[in-house]
């Protein structure tokens, strides 16, 4: 419970909003749900009535939804609690944290469009060479095996030991360049 009490102490206040309304959102949802339950069983193709003998189909799913709308309602109102009792840090100290958390997204998103044109190991190079130097890491000696050795050694185990394919270059030189140097480990370390 105390750690619970430090972790809440330490959200910044856009976080305790964002919070808020993920409450709210997870509470109308949960109501609807449980409202309209009679309308999303029919539709499902089950339009038997409720009688004195047995219950319909929709009476435990809108039970189960109408509990947890009821217990989503009681999570916003301590998240109302917590945002008033918010005690605001410095601006510029929140816009650095969103700025890095958007650089880093924008890393991720343009490592996953790289990956099917220059194949697994050069667009991995190349995003954890910016990750690298992002993160302020400078040192050759420190950044080249994470740079060049891991991804080689990655693909290597996943296709020559687990045998699950990595995505290859589109570009013919670097695909051939790529299976050259897997071959060349391949007869090294499997002696084939």
């Amino acid at each position: 419970m105390a750690a619970e009490d430090e972790a809440s102490t330490s959200q910044s206040p856009t976080m305790r909003r964002l919070e808020f309304f993920f409450a709210l959102f997870l509470t109308c949802g949960t109501a609807s749900l449980a409202i309209f339950m009679p309308s999303l069983i029919a539709s499902g193709g089950i339009e038997s009535s409720q009688d004195f003998v047995t219950l319909s189909p929709i009476f435990f799913p809108r039970l189960a939804f109408g509990l947890l709308s009821l217990l989503c309602l009681s999570y916003a109102v301590i998240a109302a609690r917590r945002l008033q009792a918010a005690s605001s840090p410095s601006d510029t100290d929140e816009a650095d944290r969103y700025t890095r958390a958007g650089l880093t997204m924008v890393v991720a998103v343009t490592y996953a469009f790289l990956v099917p044109w220059l194949g697994f190991i050069f667009s991995t190079m190349l995003m954890t060479a910016v990750v690298a130097m992002y993160l302020g890491l400078t040192n050759p000696l420190a950044l080249l095996p994470g740079v060049i050795v891991i991804p080689i050694a990655i693909r290597f185990i996943f296709e020559r030991l687990l045998l699950i394919a990595l995505p290859r270059s589109e570009i013919e030189f670097i695909a051939r360049m790529e299976d050259s140097l897997m071959k060349f480990f391949t007869g090294i370390f499997l002696g084939g």
